[in-house]
């Protein structure tokens, strides 16, 4: 017989289990190249939530141009320009 779970972790850790387990598999199913660009997004959107932390974005949303970081609410839109390390650590290429 299983233990029964003893507080709240123990509670969150099966549906955790579940996601990561089940994430694991949608990447296992990709190809080499394909994998690669799964995790370039991944690190373009991390960027992006290590610029925006800890600020309110009232309903803009951020992405990658390939002139730098676009923000975007309904109809209007503008572009950052991004620091030479920024490209660096994206590859030269955000947005792409």
């Amino acid at each position: 017989m299983a233990d029964r779970p003893h507080d709240v972790t123990d509670l969150y850790l099966a549906p955790v289990l579940l996601a990561v387990d089940a994430r694991i598999e949608e990447l296992g199913k990709l190809d080499k190249d394909r994998l690669a660009y799964e995790v370039a997004l991944e690190r373009e959107e991390a960027l992006i939530r290590t610029i925006t932390h800890l600020v309110d974005p009232h309903h803009w949303e951020f992405s990658w141009d390939p002139r730098g970081l676009r923000m975007t609410h309904h109809a209007h839109t503008l572009v950052l320009g991004i620091p030479a390390v920024f490209l660096d650590y994206l590859g030269d290429d955000p947005g792409e």
